[in-house]
């Protein structure tokens, strides 16, 4: 890197409980002597979060967009009092290019420009911009398409899957096209989220697949001694049909059936399903073999793990939206704590994960298969020490934030020179 280059992330809502990897980007970047400007659409929760927030101080330093007031001569006024406020840093030929009502018309006229490029205009011009999640960079790419952000800029978009369901394909076809005309490079987590974004915009070429890493530092089992009478079961993830946790109640009724009642499920999450599985569980009277623990940490979830026999993640297709789990980053936690994990075969899990030697993938929908795997663990603690053993070293080679944050960064002076 032959200079401090001028990094903008924006991302939805920050912060955000379950997304500390885009903490941990923002971290390495910075650690790396990147000029890291974070941006956010909307504030979120500060509690319960991660000792990550803190390290560069990203919750006092995070801008919050302007929010353009729907009355005129309020909107008015706040730009009037914003341009007195920065009147001694404003860039002066980007602000006035925002008012040009000879060129943008109403958009010009309505402040509409000024308030979607108020975040740059106090700031030399961007490097590079990498948004994160294609719907935030909507915006972004129209202001290029407009001719308002400088042609030097480069911007990244990064898709997670949740902003690509595929029933709103011929929605998205419409409403990405400036973000696939503008964007210099997309990164995905998968190969099932580069092929669905494919299968969207088959022409595009510039898709590079960077999956969700973690601090294998942090994700490392404490080795402990001892007796275990029960084998303990996780299921971690949102309480949707998508993520299959009520499967994941019926695999632990058929290990019950072929006699192992000392296993124990651990449902870790929350959502709209969060009461149907309790009732599900207190009618078929599991209550002593099944809880359900709601939302947590990743202290929490590091916790958990250290007392975990294998991670079960049985999801499936939903029906409705043709969505699939584009990575599952819990797969490669519950790895790098030595713990097997036993994954069904749709979207990008099978992935994460070496099959027969880090884990089991099994055909969506197949409990028997599911409870076949786990029925192995039980039996061989040896396979279930090797498996163990071996995702850790996987992990770390593949997953660690160190080695992906290298690849973003080969990513970044790729685009950046090209």
């Amino acid at each position: 890197m032959k200079k401090s280059r001028k990094i903008a992330i924006v991302v939805g809502t920050f912060p955000v409980i379950s997304q500390t990897f885009i903490v941990n980007q923002v971290n390495a970047l910075i650690d790396k002597g990147y000029n890291v400007n974070l941006y956010a659409f909307k504030k979120g929760e500060y509690e319960n979060l991660h000792q990550s927030y803190i390290k560069h101080n990203l919750l006092e330093k995070v801008n919050v967009f302007k929010r353009m007031n729907s009355n005129y001569a309020i909107r008015f006024i706040d730009f009037v009092l914003w341009t007195v406020k920065n009147a001694f840093k404003i860039k002066w030929n980007r602000y006035f290019k925002t008012l040009n009502i000879f060129k943008y018309g109403k958009e010009a006229y309505s402040l509409k420009l000024f308030y979607g490029m108020h975040w740059c205009l106090v700031e030399d011009d961007f490097d590079i911009i990498h948004v994160h999640f294609a719907h935030n960079a909507y915006f972004v790419a129209y202001l290029k398409t407009l001719g308002l952000l400088s042609e030097k800029t480069k911007l990244i978009t990064t898709i997670h899957g949740y902003d690509l369901i595929p029933s709103k394909s011929n929605y998205y076809k419409n409403a990405y096209r400036n973000i696939y005309n503008k964007t210099d490079l997309f990164t995905v987590n998968s190969l099932y989220t580069k092929a669905q974004l494919q299968k969207l915009e088959p022409q595009l070429k510039n898709i590079s697949v960077l999956p969700v890493g973690l601090d294998t530092a942090y994700f490392s089992k404490i080795e402990t001694a001892g007796f275990k009478s029960t084998f303990e079961i996780l299921f971690c993830g949102r309480l949707i049909t998508l993520k299959g946790p009520e499967l994941a109640i019926r695999i632990t009724e058929l290990l019950l059936a072929r006699g192992y009642n000392h296993v124990r499920l651990h449902l870790l999450g929350d959502g709209p399903l969060y009461q149907d599985l309790q009732t599900i569980i207190r009618d078929k009277k599991l209550d002593e073999i099944i809880t359900i623990e709601g939302k947590f940490t990743q202290e929490e979830l590091k916790s958990k793990l250290e007392k975990t026999n294998v991670l079960i993640m049985p999801g499936i297709k939903d029906e409705k939206t043709g969505q699939e789990e584009a990575q599952g980053l819990v797969i490669q936690e519950a790895q790098a704590m030595k713990v097997p994990v036993v994954v069904s075969d749709v979207g990008g899990m099978k992935y994460g994960l070496i099959p027969n030697e880090t884990g089991f993938v099994v055909e969506a929908g197949n409990l028997e298969g599911f409870a076949d795997c786990i029925e192995k663990l039980i039996l061989d603690k040896s396979l279930a020490k090797s498996m163990g053993e071996s995702g850790a070293k996987y992990v770390k080679q593949n997953f660690d934030n160190r080695i992906l944050i290298k690849r973003l960064i080969d990513l970044y002076e790729s685009v950046l020179n090209s």
